[in-house]
């Protein structure tokens, strides 16, 4: 009796083994994807076009606007463009010779007059969806290879080619997830659970590519691009002496950009877009650049039609090589510059070497200012320049200032002691993405002036002397040789930025960690303490991603919900890069949920 159940046993397990050998290898049962990437939109999926929100949008868009860059709105051409992007589904591939971008410009501006709704998403029917989700099974191995190889192969650029984002364990981590999900795959009821159950956080939209909300190729000659810095450009009214309109509007500056897919066609150090788009739940849409913009408010400083012109140079202040010119924070001040006009600043990174992925080498730091909405730029080498070490700069080196190769600006809410005190707070991370994270203020009328900056020494403010500045991330203290030897180690930041929350009454940072994620920490104050880190997404959801950076009207009365009541308080817009589509898309995190 005995012996005919332990038969019996083996033949089951025989046949559940044939079974599930018969699921793995007939049906593709091993998913590379959570669920949860699939929902958040895996850049796997090479659409440039699709938002991974799936709600409704807006189809009231069509307002008619004037073509003078004063205009206040420009809502009739966030229409058309995303009229556009419907009929140009998918990124183009065609690659054409760099003298070749002002016959595309033409054509763009022959069709920049059509006004049309914008389309609705599709609606997903929970059904549907399942089915979906659980045919997307089939396919997913073979994506789950063509993921991990591209993690491990991702191109070398050629100098001055931005470098890829450090990788984690990033093939490792898919073939878990993969394993993971044989199981639940076989389970409909948690795959179901999952294909109607939205995530966190959301990608929105491409910003810039091509196709998309703003067809950056057409209209600004911008193929590829990463880092997309956000700051308020600080105009909150119009100013009657004036003879132009001006309008409050938020500014993006743009790393190494090519005019062509793939890292190609004419090269600039960077670029600078403009939107004053305050209804971010379908796109962030730029408006048309004009050439000789007498306003400067246009989507874009422009050099020919539809070709963005870079806006900050070599300025010969480096010592030995200078492969390009990042810009990595910016913020404006009221009343700071000529004639009492608002004055834009934007910190930059002189990029010595692109060294190993996540590893570069810097020559300096710097600050170059606009009177004029960031039309045109001018730098202060003698007071605004930090060289990152001894012989890489004309200016002499300052111990500390290695510290503060990259950055991020905050300023405190409105009505705060600190802001009546006109502080503007300076975070700084040594070059690259290993370093940590430190603090220095100065008043806002003195920024260009670093003599002026004090520095966060873990418990006061040191003037004058960068060298004091401690790390602001909580650190994890080991010991050895039985404690006599202590060691204490920091969280590594990448690309950080840093905004005042209204909805949380907090600060809010945001960066990519040791292991290539997107985190979030929040403070009560700008120097801590800093809360433990939240994963917003990870790069197996969004491969080669980097530097995320905060919407500055997040969280605000002056962002809006397509019927025009203001925006859910808690949902904070922010950009992110990602290497392998070298392309800056619009997230969504819902503060509530994380």
């Amino acid at each position: 009796m005995n012996t005919e159940v332990h038969i019996g046993r083996v033949g089951g397990l025989a046949v559940a083994l044939g079974v599930g050998l018969a699921v793995v290898v007939g049906a593709g049962a091993a998913a590379a994807e959570t669920t949860d990437t699939d929902t958040t939109s895996s850049s796997s999926d090479n659409s440039k076009n699709d938002s991974d929100d799936t709600s409704d949008k807006d189809t009231s868009k069509a307002e008619s606007r004037s073509a003078d860059s004063t205009a206040k709105t420009q809502k009739a051409d966030k229409a058309a463009a995303a009229e556009t992007s419907r009929k140009s589904y998918g990124r183009t591939t065609t690659r054409r010779a760099a003298e070749d971008h002002t016959d595309a410009a033409d054509a763009a501006d022959r069709s920049s007059d059509r006004t049309s709704a914008k389309p609705s998403a599709r609606k997903t029917d929970p059904a549907e969806a399942v089915r979906d989700l659980v045919a997307e099974t089939v396919s997913a191995p073979a994506r789950l290879v063509t993921q991990a190889l591209n993690s491990v192969t991702l191109r070398t650029p050629q100098a001055p080619r931005p470098t890829t984002p450090q990788q984690s364990s990033l093939l490792l981590g898919l073939v878990t997830q993969g394993t993971r999900r044989e199981a639940e795959a076989a389970a409909v009821e948690p795959v179901a659970r999952a294909a109607v159950t939205a995530p966190a956080t959301t990608r929105i939209g491409w910003v810039t590519g091509a196709g998309g909300l703003n067809d950056t190729v057409k209209r600004f000659g911008i193929a590829g691009t990463d880092i997309g810095v956000m700051w308020d450009n600080g105009i909150t009214k119009d100013n009657p002496a004036t003879a132009i309109k001006e309008q409050r509007q938020v500014l993006m500056a743009f790393g190494d950009t090519f005019s062509q897919p793939r890292m190609t066609g004419i090269w600039r150090n960077n670029v600078l877009l403009r939107s004053a788009d305050n209804v971010l739940s379908n796109g962030l849409y730029v408006p048309n650049g004009i050439i000789h913009d007498p306003g400067a408010y246009s989507g874009s400083p422009m050099t020919n039609p539809n070709f963005s012109r870079e806006i900050i140079g070599k300025y010969g202040y480096a010592v030995g090589p200078e492969v390009t010119i990042i810009p990595t924070a910016g913020i404006a001040v009221p009343g700071a510059g000529a004639n009492g006009a608002t004055r834009q600043y934007v910190n930059f990174m002189s990029v010595r070497s692109w060294d190993t992925p996540g590893r570069w080498t810097t020559n300096y730091s710097g600050i170059i200012w606009s009177d004029d909405n960031g039309q045109n730029w001018t730098v202060v080498p003698a007071s605004s320049i930090r060289p990152a070490a001894s012989g890489r700069s004309t200016r002499p080196f300052i111990n500390g200032n290695q510290n503060f190769q990259q950055g991020a600006y905050v300023k405190p809410p409105a009505g705060s002691a600190d802001s009546t005190a006109g502080w503007v707070y300076s975070y700084g991370t040594p070059a690259g993405r290993g370093g940590t994270v430190y603090l220095s203020r100065v008043n806002d009328k003195q920024i260009l002036d670093q003599t002026k900056y004090e520095y966060w020494n873990g418990s006061s403010w040191v003037k004058n002397n960068p060298a004091a500045a401690k790390p602001i991330l909580p650190g994890t203290t080991t010991t050895s040789f039985f404690g006599l030897v202590k060691n204490t180690t920091y969280p590594s930041a990448g690309e950080m930025s840093v905004q005042y929350n209204p909805y949380l009454k907090k600060y809010v940072m945001l960066y990519t960690d040791g292991s290539n994620n997107v985190v979030m920490r929040t403070s009560s104050t700008p120097q801590g303490t800093w809360s433990t880190a939240k994963t917003l997404v990870t790069s197996s959801q969004y491969p080669g991603l980097y530097a995320p950076m905060i919407h500055p009207w997040s969280g605000s009365s002056l962002l809006k919900k397509a019927d025009g009541s203001v925006e859910d308080p808690q949902m904070l817009y922010w950009n992110l890069s990602q290497w392998n589509e070298y392309n800056v898309a619009l997230m969504r995190t819902d503060l509530t949920r994380v």
